[in-house]
């Protein structure tokens, strides 16, 4: 009986449309294959880019997707607030402005990426929750220069020369080194037939 269950719910499942398929698992967390393919054509569209659906977009896209689920994770831990949907709405009308000279003009490039504005609101709120995150997580770890440091300090203000070694490190060096360490310690499992 169980199994007739269970074949009764499958086909109806597959009435009902397409199942998306896994593309990335994160610790306890999912990446599907449609996510994959929003990240790249969302990534083409806002870079001005042609639009390319190739393997090697789709497993640089899944890269990206796995950062932003450790970030994601991070900020929920952390208490790390997500800018106000007004903030999002205000992004994409200055992106809207700064690259299209008309509102038809704009929509008929989402038509072409197959993007809706509010996948691209989304988008750009995440991006600048994420840069958020970045300097209040990144920049307060930054100790504050000496003073015979100070020239050094304001010539690039997100760095600063380790009082040790003297080499400078940035935000940005402090990220990427918090993501790989944050990607040793996560069950992280990329399922090929999603970039084949």
């Amino acid at each position: 009986m169980r199994q007739v269950l269970v074949a009764i719910s499958f086909c109806v499942a597959a009435a009902a449309g397409v199942i998306d398929r896994v593309a990335v698992v994160v610790g306890n967390q999912v990446i599907t294959e449609s996510e994959v393919l929003l990240e790249v054509r969302l990534t083409d569209f806002l870079n001005g880019r042609p639009l390319d659906l190739g393997a090697a977009q789709r497993k640089a896209a899944a890269e990206r997707l796995v950062d932003q689920q450790l970030i994601r994770g991070e900020m929920q831990i952390g208490g790390y607030p997500m800018p106000a949907e007004s903030d999002a709405e205000a992004v994409l009308r200055n992106f809207r402005q700064q690259n299209y000279s008309s509102i038809p003009a704009f929509r008929a490039a989402l038509e072409k990426y197959s993007l809706t504005e509010d996948e691209v609101a989304r988008h750009l709120q995440w991006q600048a929750a994420a840069m958020r995150f970045t300097e209040q997580r990144f920049h307060l770890s930054i100790p504050a220069a000496a003073p015979a440091q100070s020239a050094d300090r304001s010539a690039d203000q997100s760095a600063y020369v380790r009082p040790g070694d003297g080499s400078k490190e940035t935000v940005e060096d402090q990220m990427d080194a918090w993501l790989k360490q944050a990607r040793s310690s996560t069950r992280i499992q990329f399922k090929k037939a999603a970039f084949e």
